[in-house]
């Protein structure tokens, strides 16, 4: 009977084993998909145009935080746009929790709206390996 037992518990345990792995995705699961976030998020810029910084944050399919690259859709000259570090300061809840952390993000200045409409320019980020999402920035009308 304890021969039995011991068998047992090997095989359980042994299947325990073979089910543990280390691929977690599910079927069907985006694998590709990009998705951004930039914070603070600008919002809509006033006519008379601004100046933000932004962390941006890129995950691709179950990946977190994919290095990326910027460009602006199309030929749009009133808007100054650049990549940079972005250091943002968090206080802690004890005495020495504070920390400061770096994040990739960017700078943009927009240019005053003198067209009388209001418009709108796309920024494109791209992953390393070539995928790509959009975030539009939208500036009002004088």
């Amino acid at each position: 009977m304890k021969k039995i037992f011991i068998i047992m518990l090997a095989a359980v345990f042994c299947f325990g084993l073979a089910s543990c792995s280390k691929d977690v995705t599910v079927d069907g699961m985006d694998m590709t998909g990009v998705r951004i976030s930039l914070s603070p998020a600008p919002g809509t810029i006033p006519a008379a145009g601004a100046d933000f910084e932004a962390v941006v944050i890129m995950h691709q399919g179950p990946t977190l935080n994919v290095p990326w690259t910027v460009s602006i859709d199309g030929d749009i000259a009133w808007i100054l746009l650049e990549t940079k570090t972005i250091t943002t300061h968090y206080v802690g809840t004890y005495a020495g929790d504070d920390k400061d952390v770096e994040q990739p993000g960017i700078s943009c200045t927009v240019a005053p709206n003198l067209t009388g409409k209001k418009r709108s320019a796309t920024l494109r980020f791209t992953s390393k390996n070539g995928a790509s999402t959009i975030y539009v920035i939208n500036q009002a009308a004088k």
